[in-house]
């Protein structure tokens, strides 16, 4: 039982590892996607934008009005700090799907690192270690309690805090 253990916690740990990667280039990927989507729509707001306020600027001046101070220029820059607020909007937004994307990946890393071999990590590690520990000794039994997250173990201690 112990070789077979030992094999089938490294199959599992490689098929995790890749999954993980997997995930985390895809959400590098959406990221990128998200940020030149992000990027069009911004540029399109600017372009409406510009339109609005040469199609104001035209208006005035056809019906006379100068553009020296008052109502025409107040108009003019509100249009301006509307699209700006628009423009900002859109990157926030950006933003903040940006991120939670980078989060999803560091959640999944960080699940892999503190349990590399799926939900029956605690058995296979328990396993590997009564493997090596009955290997290495005369003792033909041993009893292991306790999980890989770094926890007590009998005959011995897995330290997990110092993994990045």
């Amino acid at each position: 039982m112990g070789f077979f253990a030992i094999f089938q916690a490294i199959a599992q740990g490689l098929t995790n590892a890749f999954s993980t990667y997997s995930y985390i280039q895809e959400n590098k990927e959406q990221a990128k996607e998200i940020a030149r989507q992000a990027q069009i729509e911004a540029d399109e707001r600017a372009k409406q934008a510009k339109y609005a306020m040469q199609k104001q600027k035209t208006s005035f001046l056809k019906g006379g009005v100068y553009f020296d101070s008052g109502t025409p220029v107040e108009v003019l820059n509100e249009t301006y700090e509307t699209a700006q607020q628009d423009i900002q909007a859109i990157n926030d937004d950006s933003v903040k799907a940006q991120k939670k994307l980078q989060r999803a990946g560091r959640t999944a890393l960080f699940t892999f690192l503190i349990n590399p071999v799926g939900n029956n990590g605690g058995q296979y590690a328990n396993d590997i270690y009564s493997y090596f520990k009955n290997k290495n000794t005369s003792s033909s039994t041993s009893t292991v309690t306790g999980s890989i997250a770094g926890t007590k173990m009998s005959g011995g201690q897995i330290n997990t805090k110092n993994i990045v």
